[in-house]
């Protein structure tokens, strides 16, 4: 022995609790790989107990990284999603409006092409770069200032060839940009490129989007020798232009001088243009500009309407087509920039933050230099990042949402961790005490405890981790309720340091500081008390969990009342009710759990009243009691009830939401197609049509939705009035929630026998219950019958205008289309505007449209209005004293209205029309026939004779009277309704339904067999999916038809874009797998543990006579009694949150469709998919049964006198 110790050079300060503490890490270091492979040997030997720590900690940090990274991935499949929108990064523009002999610009496309050449120099992180002439600058950031909506782009006026006729039917009317951004501009632009966009990165990308078979991207050469055109595919096919179609003429407007509405400095005085007013409150002069013999080169598939900053979708050729002239006026008014296209390689992808602030670096380098001899100075328009910036409102909108819907599942991994803590620090109290009797050292027991535990959390977190991260691209690609489609996108969601740290923390940290705490408690027991099998434990706090499941029931009841016609369920108040359906699911939840847990635990008790008299428990009676292990018993009940109402809750809402996202498309598509048609078609004839592109086995059924205007007949507003043909529920995809009631048969039935159904606002336009305005207005979804209370019979009146000739005629009998093609003569477009209130007195506005614009309370004193048109415009309150209206034409059939319109001192001679003139202030007023209003109070009212105007459209002398014919019929109220399928849903709350029987009567037979429409809803029965993609892309190549909407590839974007969108139900996806694989493993783990801690009782049966047989019968019963309640009361209790959040799920639901482009929003009716819930609760009780077995036999077969010494 003296020999050893000389070896080993021992010395007592090696042992000195003095010794340095350079030492003593050292020492600890040297010591660390020893004492980790000891700790790891005793976790395998304690597999019981290990598996515990390790399935909750596993679990714990699958559930905090995937909610993590999945924030990552959402990030950059958004910023992916914004790259393919826009091919053009940025647009460079000059720094400031171009003024004539001010420095910083040029008006040459050869210094400015050289300017390009010097950006692609200096900055590496530029790909491509073109000039473009086009949109105005804008010369300032974001989208939410004056300056972004005030630059205009390049508008198309005319395209003429003498080859084909249709190029006069096209229309450059581009409204979908209206609710699609700012208001800018709502017509086709056109895009000059340069010759660099016709090759490079600018090629690749502009030229993904040619259509196969209809021609190419040419290359910049074929561009300029054959002055090429590449037209959008809608343009094309309404002018049934085809590849190598040579163009006689391009006509398009650009914007040399503008003012606001207010300060209209702009008018046809200074203008030798056209005047336009515009929807953003501006006017413009634009001068027209015309290139010529153009070939069309290629026609390309639009893209998704995006990023507002360029024109979207516009008619793409080269500047080489323009003189050098023209080139340097548009540049002289500012319709020029550079595109840029960036190197995306470069572009870090961690996240939108990262990209935006490396693309906010690269525009301000950029703008800090001059280019060129002439020194151009330049502002850089981000059109990445802005896109970045406006996705990340919905992106924020999105992972509230999704976190909020995760804490459920973060809950319950914690619970899961801590009750694994658990009850793997509970077989550790005894051995601890048994150290202390031999003399252990507290702080050495304490870390031999953590460093166990260190271990086997570090391999869980880092298994947990890393399933997380291969398990989030998996979950982002879900299109519907365990349903995914891979392939879309690419993600990688990384997480930083930081986000890593984090998941660390809350998982082994919790793990540590939990087993230090528990560690410190038994270190801090009494010998006899650690060595004893069970501990005193504090009651918890019952009326803390009765309050907090009160609270949540709450919110069941409302949502409950709410989904069966209650208007307003039991709060009303909006904010209390918003607090309720967030805070009220889980209080709900964790009260409910606590609760209903106790009631689990008492499942052998609850089952021997059951089967007390059966065969089953005749011998086990006895040993039916309470045991020292009740806790563990009772905690596992617990988690039982957590991981099935998670179950339940995950699998409810996921399965609701799939079926949303079908509704949805029903409701957009009606049916299986939607097509649109270039001229209107009979029924006979639009199915013949499909007929040509189907089976002979396939007989296509087709309805289309007329629509008219209707008013009571005692007063009150025109509504717009939809007809539901008979036997349209053949066809249309109903569902509950689009008519009153829940029957669709008994709607359609009520429609057919003369009934009216009224959206919200038109409901309260009538005067009728269902406006929701006051109690006495509010209607539950409910048919109303004739003789309910809240039912009435409305007289409606339709009025049918028609021009009543006594000399002459005209080719065209219609005098709605005799309007519009007097429109087109106007001078002026200022048609559908907001000019109410505003101050244009004196203005010499000439022969104007007018049409829909609403110029209450206008001050139009002293202005020039000859021969403009009034077609249903809002003069209610005007000022026209003074006015010039002389050969006007007034009409009010629609609407409009001359309510208190001022017409004082007004000249009226030669005004033609239909309008009542008794309730406005004539005065001294010139008539339209010549007299004097306060002569003869224009009692002739309007000229028969058409304005000189109007010459054209007229025969020669004619003499005609616009007359109104009233028909009327009475109709029953039946209830509110919500939507039709296939009907755009935007008027719908102003819009009524009836019935063919009603429309007959009021139009006659005759309209009814020959109704002609442009838009009809098809039902294919047998064609579907790819099929049914393959007919519609067929159908709508076809010259007649201008575009078919089909329900399958409408569904895959909807599932994709609208509903629960972006991964959200893969999260609910995450969560049923999640909480079904912790419900089984918690069944197998903690059970053998929960057992393991009953050795010793039931070796004391085994001791006075119990066979083996009886004993696992008394296991298995006892504790399958506590799963089996267990598991249905969590099922139920997953119910009743499912149900308590389907408001939560609905507000968000709601806001989803919007940003998704839905008109529709579908209400959520619960599916309760009890298939898969019975599969769980099997695998749960096929885990139990079997972790039953195994463990029950094993403590059969240990030494029966080892076991009661306790060893």
């Amino acid at each position: 022995m003296i020999d050893e110790s000389k070896e080993l050079k021992l010395q007592p300060s090696d042992f000195s609790p003095s010794q340095k503490l350079p030492m003593r890490l050292m020492h600890k270091v040297r010591e660390t790989p020893s004492q980790l492979r000891l700790a790891g040997l005793s976790a395998w030997r304690g597999k019981e107990r290990g598996l515990a720590v390790i399935a909750g900690v596993f679990l714990a940090s699958l559930v905090i990284t995937t909610v993590l990274s999945y924030g990552v991935g959402l990030s950059q499949l958004f910023f992916e999603e914004s790259l393919k929108g826009e091919p053009f990064d940025a647009k460079i523009e000059y720094a400031r409006t171009p003024v004539e002999n001010s420095s910083g610009w040029s008006n040459n496309t050869s210094t400015m092409t050289g300017v390009c050449d010097e950006l692609m120099e200096q900055f590496n992180e530029f790909s491509d770069c073109t000039l473009v002439l086009g949109r105005q600058g804008i010369h300032s950031g974001g989208f939410f200032n004056q300056e972004f909506i005030v630059a205009q782009p390049l508008e198309m006026m005319a395209i003429t060839d003498d080859a084909n006729p249709y190029w006069g039917n096209v229309t450059f009317d581009y409204p979908e940009l209206a609710e699609a951004g700012p208001p800018i501009s709502t017509t086709r632009a056109v895009r000059f490129l340069g010759p660099e966009a016709f090759n490079g990165t600018f090629a690749d990308r502009l030229g993904e989007n040619i259509i196969a078979g209809l021609g190419e991207w040419p290359t910049p050469e074929k561009m300029q020798a054959e002055r090429g055109i590449i037209l959008p595919s809608t343009i094309a096919s309404e002018a049934k232009a085809n590849v190598g179609d040579v163009l006689d003429s391009l006509t398009f407007a650009y914007v040399v001088d503008e003012s606001t509405l207010l300060e209209a400095t702009v008018n046809n005085e200074n203008c030798d243009g056209e005047v336009t007013p515009e929807q953003n409150e501006m006017v413009y002069c634009r001068m027209p500009m015309t290139a010529t013999n153009l070939t069309v080169l290629g026609i390309y598939e639009p893209w998704d309407l995006g990023n507002p900053t360029l024109g979207p979708n516009p008619i793409f050729t080269t500047w080489t087509v323009l003189e050098e002239s023209q080139r340097a006026a548009l540049m002289d008014n500012d319709h020029m920039y550079l595109g840029v296209t960036i190197d995306r390689g470069q572009l870090p992808t961690s996240s939108t933050a990262d990209a935006a602030e490396w693309l906010e670096d690269l525009g301000t380098r950029v703008q800090d230099g001059n280019y060129t001899d002439e020194g151009v100075e330049l502002y850089y328009t981000d059109i990445v990042s802005g896109t970045i910036t406006f996705l990340n409102i919905f992106l924020g909108l999105i992972q509230i949402f999704d976190y909020i819907i995760m804490i459920p599942i973060v809950i319950l991994s914690i619970a899961v961790l801590i009750y694994g803590l658990v009850l793997s620090l509970e077989q550790r109290r005894r051995e601890v005490s048994i150290h202390r009797v031999i003399g252990a050292d507290g702080t050495r027991l304490q870390s031999m405890v953590l460093l166990e535990l260190f271990v086997m959390s570090s391999v869980a977190w880092l298994a947990g981790y890393l399933l997380a991260l291969l398990a989030v691209p998996i979950v982002l690609s879900a299109v519907g309720f365990m349903e995914f489609r891979t392939g879309d996108f690419d993600v990688n969601p990384t997480l930083s340091v930081g986000a890593t740290m984090f998941t660390a923390v809350t998982t082994l940290g919790l793990a540590l500081l939990f087993g230090r705490s528990r560690a410190r408690e038994f270190i801090a027991l009494e010998i006899e008390e650690g060595v004893r099998k069970t501990t005193t434990k504090a009651e918890p706090k019952r009326w803390l969990h009765w309050l907090a499941f009160l609270f949540g029931m709450l919110a069941v009841v409302d949502t409950w009342l709410e989904m069966n016609g209650s208007e307003d369920g039991i709060v009303s108040n909006f904010f209390l009710e918003g607090l309720l359906g967030i805070i009220g699911p889980f209080a709900l939840w964790i009260g409910g759990a606590l609760l209903l847990g106790r009631i689990g635990a008492k499942g052998p008790q609850i089952m021997q009243v059951l089967f007390s008299r059966t065969p089953l428990l005749n011998d086990v009676k006895r040993g039916l009691k309470g045991s020292g292990s009740a806790e563990s018993v009772n905690r596992l009940a617990v988690i039982m009830l957590l991981t099935l109402s998670i179950v339940t809750l995950a699998a409810v809402q996921g399965y609701t939401g799939t079926l949303v996202d079908e509704k949805t498309v029903d409701a957009t598509v009606g049916s299986d197609l939607q097509v649109t048609l270039e001229q209107p078609y009979n029924e006979a004839q639009l199915l013949e049509l499909v007929s040509n592109f189907t089976d002979a086995s396939i007989t296509p059924i087709a309805t289309t939705v007329p629509s008219l205007f209707l008013n009571d007949a005692n007063g009150g507003d025109k509504l717009q009035t939809w007809v539901l043909l008979d036997d349209n529920e053949d066809i249309l995809r109903w569902s509950e929630q689009a008519i009153p009631g829940t029957n669709v048969d008994k709607a359609m039935l009520a429609y057919a026998n003369g009934g009216f159904t009224a959206g919200e606002d038109a409901a309260y336009s009538l005067d009728i219950a269902g406006s929701g305005r006051g109690d006495e207005n509010r209607l539950d979804d409910v048919l109303l019958k004739p003789t309910d209370l809240k039912s009435e019979e409305i007289t409606f009146l339709w009025e049918k205008l028609e021009f009543n000739f006594s000399s002459g005629g005209a080719n065209e009998t219609d005098p709605t289309v005799l309007f519009e093609a007097y429109s087109s003569l106007m001078e002026g477009d200022w048609s559908g505007l907001n000019l109410s209130g505003q101050d244009l007195s004196g203005r010499d506005f000439g022969a104007v449209d007018l049409t829909g614009t609403d110029l209450s309370n206008a001050n139009l004193a002293g202005a020039n209005l000859g021969q403009a048109l009034f077609f249903d415009t809002n003069l209610d309150g005007a000022d026209l004293s003074q006015a010039n209206l002389k050969e006007a034409i007034f009409v009010n059939f629609m609407g409009g209205s001359m309510e208190g319109t001022n017409f004082i001192g007004a000249d009226l001679s030669g005004a033609f029309g239909f309008a009542d003139l008794s309730s406005a202030t004539l005065g001294n007023a010139t008539c339209p026939d010549g007299t004097f209003a306060n002569q003869t109070s224009c009692a002739s009212g309007f000229s028969q004779v058409p304005p000189p105007l109007a010459a054209p459209l007229f025969l020669a002398d004619t003499n005609v009277q616009i007359v109104i014919t009233p028909f009327t019929t009475p109709m029953d109220y039946m209830g509110v309704h919500e939507y039709i399928p296939g009907v755009p849903a935007a008027t719908m709350s102003s819009s009524l339904i009836i019935g063919e029987s009603s429309w007959q009567a009021l139009v006659g037979t005759d309209a009814v067999s020959n109704y002609t429409s442009t838009t009809w809803i098809v039902e294919v029965n047998g064609v579907s999916d790819e099929a049914l993609e393959a007919l519609a892309s067929t159908l709508s190549a076809d010259f007649r038809v201008s575009s078919v909407l089909d329900w399958s590839s409408t569904h895959k974007s909807v599932e994709r874009n609208g509903g629960l969108i972006f991964g959200t139900p893969g999260l609910l996806s995450l969560q049923f797998v999640v909480a079904s694989i912790a419900a089984i493993a918690s069944s197998f783990v903690f059970l053998s543990l929960v057992l393991s801690q009953r050795q010793k009782e039931l070796a004391v049966l085994q001791a006075i006579g119990a066979s083996p047989n009886q004993i696992i019968r008394l296991v298995l019963f006892e504790i399958l009694s506590i799963v089996v309640v267990s598991m249905a009361l969590g099922i139920v209790l997953g119910i009743g949150v499912a149900l308590s959040f389907n408001g939560f799920f609905d507000i968000f639901g709601f806001i989803f469709q919007i940003f998704g482009g839905s008109t529709t929003t579908i209400q959520r009716t619960l599916i309760y998919p009890w298939t898969q819930l019975l599969l769980v609760s099997l695998s749960v009780f096929s885990a139990v049964v079997v972790a039953l077995l195994v463990t029950t036999r094993r403590a059969l077969k240990s030494d029966l006198a080892s076991v009661l010494k306790g060893e």
